[in-house]
């Protein structure tokens, strides 16, 4: 129906009541001018009846000032003063019930009466429905302080707790549950709650006023899962913090800072990119310090548990800045409250140690790709990162990578500030595989890759030297079992001596040229080992013969020959 059509049936409804009986009361709702029958009123309502007794026109013709009345609704408490027929539904229920109650319209005055019919209404129609309730009570807000001394939205809680109780799904579906159905909680077939065409209405509709009160007495029943009622909360925020209209400031607020009030502290319970967005806003909307403060000790909780995407969120600017990286300061401000709330829990587990320091190198790698990150931020936010990589992360391979991404982020930089940026890098703690990207990695300075040359080949050496100790391990078993000859020792020494060669000439080909990768005849596997072992120290350039070796796997090989003897 158009809105012309129903103003046109609007004025031949108030006609045909000014039709039936002499019009002698003239009331203003909201601009809309009634023109009523007093006698006609006063059969229903007791405080008409009162008023005319009294002979107070003028307090009569303003009798529901005090009321925020619709003249929708007034009308149809009026048709039914006439005995026509009205129309109850749950958009107007809690409007006409409050009029009703506020005008006497109660079976004491005449039988049959307003008052009973929009309860009887009520009862039957509206509160064995979900959706039939939360639209009654979002519809009647503004109506319900004035039946505050009668309980009904007690009833109305009590209502909506129950069948949720019944059925938590009606606070939302949980994600997780989205694609195979669960047996928990199944609705009664006759209800049919979950058909495809049915749509249950959404808590978060309900104003602030109401909302928060229903959802304080929901946690106290201790009838839902916690996790529903966590769903149905960050679902609220979403709807009228983060995605509300910017003009809406005082409002934003009140919201931000009841929804923490809401949210349970136990960790896990809520994502950790919900708490970066509710604490980043609470910053904007300049909420109270309890409310900050509240998100933030949720976030030190879990911080483990976040991603570098969610720390993100943290740094970002506000509106037309939102994607850039503005300011670190917050990211400081959690990890610090991290380590401290860890620090004094006695912790021994380190895995969430090891988790965050991964974290904060993923966010490292993230924020330097970013060419609005300027280079005093990415210098305090790599010594954060380094140093809770301290003694907690074996390779420096995730630090070396943001580098590289900034150096290639920011080209424009001078020489002093690449080394500025690279005076993180911990070259020694660089795994192989690093080290051999950073050797020929053309955006670091030159005395960056020098570093990184010598790591790799003190790298190198450890390596060989970690192989020796087992050979000559596995030398003395194999010496003590007398299964083994002085042709099996040397094919180890020939095998490991041509990886060490391998190694050089792949990755140090420009330091250790000398090297030749060939394949040794059997007649110099004992020159190929000499070679092998004056590069360690155990021979000097003026040695002449295996005699004049004095290393301990020497010895050893001397003393094999000699059993075989």
């Amino acid at each position: 129906m158009s809105d012309s059509d129903r103003n046109n049936n609007n004025n031949e409804n108030r006609n045909s009541m000014s039709a039936s009986s002499a019009p002698d009361l003239h009331i203003n709702i909201k601009a809309v001018p009634f023109h009523l029958n007093k006698e006609m009123l006063a059969k229903r309502s007791s405080q008409v009846s009162l008023l005319l007794e009294r002979n107070e026109m003028d307090e009569l013709r303003l009798i529901l000032r005090d009321l925020e009345v619709d003249p929708e609704t007034f009308e149809l408490v009026a048709r039914f003063c006439y005995g026509l027929e009205v129309k109850f539904t749950s958009d107007n229920i809690v409007s006409v019930l409050c009029i009703a109650y506020y005008l006497g319209m109660n079976e004491e005055q005449s039988s049959n009466n307003l008052l009973g019919k929009a309860s009887e209404f009520l009862e039957q129609r509206v509160f064995p429905c979900w959706n039939e309730t939360v639209n009654a009570l979002r519809s009647g807000d503004k109506s319900l302080d004035k039946l505050a001394d009668v309980g009904l939205v007690d009833l109305f809680f009590d209502s909506l707790i129950e069948k949720a109780s019944y059925d938590p799904r009606l606070l939302g579906e949980m994600i997780k549950n989205r694609e195979e159905e669960s047996d928990d909680y199944r609705p009664n077939p006759r209800r049919r709650l979950f058909v495809k065409d049915w749509k249950s209405e959404d808590l978060i509709t309900v104003p602030l006023r109401l909302y928060e009160p229903l959802m304080i007495r929901t946690i106290k029943s201790r009838s839902i899962p916690v996790e529903y009622i966590v769903l149905s909360v960050c679902k609220y925020a979403k709807k009228w913090v983060f995605d509300a209209e910017e003009s809406q400031l005082g409002q934003r607020r009140e919201v931000v800072e009841a929804v923490e009030r809401l949210l349970p502290h136990p960790r896990g319970l809520i994502s950790c990119e919900f708490l970066f967005e509710s604490l980043k806003h609470s910053i904007w909307l300049e909420a109270s310090s309890e409310c900050r403060k509240g998100f933030e000790i949720r976030i030190t909780k879990q911080l483990d548990m976040a991603r570098p995407t969610d720390l993100k969120i943290l740094s970002r600017g506000y509106r037309e800045k939102a994607e850039s990286f503005e300011d670190i300061t917050l990211v400081k401000t959690v990890v610090t409250s991290f380590y401290s709330y860890y620090a004094n829990e006695d912790s021994e587990d380190v895995l969430h140690f090891k988790k965050v320091a991964k974290l904060l190198e993923e966010f490292l790698f993230l924020a330097a790709s970013e060419t609005s990150l300027k280079l005093e931020a990415f210098v305090e936010l790599a010594e954060i990162t380094v140093a809770s990589s301290q003694g907690i992360l074996r390779y420096a391979d995730g630090i070396y990578k943001a580098i590289d991404a900034f150096l290639e982020s920011h080209r424009y930089l001078t020489e002093s500030e690449k080394m500025e940026v690279c005076k993180f890098l911990e070259c020694k703690k660089l795994s192989q595989e690093g080290c051999d990207q950073a050797a020929k990695n053309q955006r670091l300075p030159i005395r960056i890759v020098i570093q990184v040359l010598v790591a790799s080949q003190l790298q190198i050496r450890d390596t060989v030297a970690k192989e020796i100790k087992v050979i000559e391990e596995k030398v003395d078993e194999e010496d003590e079992e007398g299964e083994i000859g002085v042709s099996s020792d040397e094919d180890e020494m020939e095998n490991m001596s041509n990886k060490l060669l391998g190694l050089e000439i792949e990755n140090h080909e420009c330091v250790v040229h000398r090297w030749k990768k060939t394949k040794k005849k059997k007649s110099n596997k004992l020159s190929v080992w000499r070679q092998v072992k004056r590069k360690f120290g155990c021979l000097t350039s003026s040695s002449s013969s295996v005699d004049a070796c004095t290393c301990d796997v020497n010895k050893k090989k001397k003393k094999i020959h000699h059993h075989y003897k």
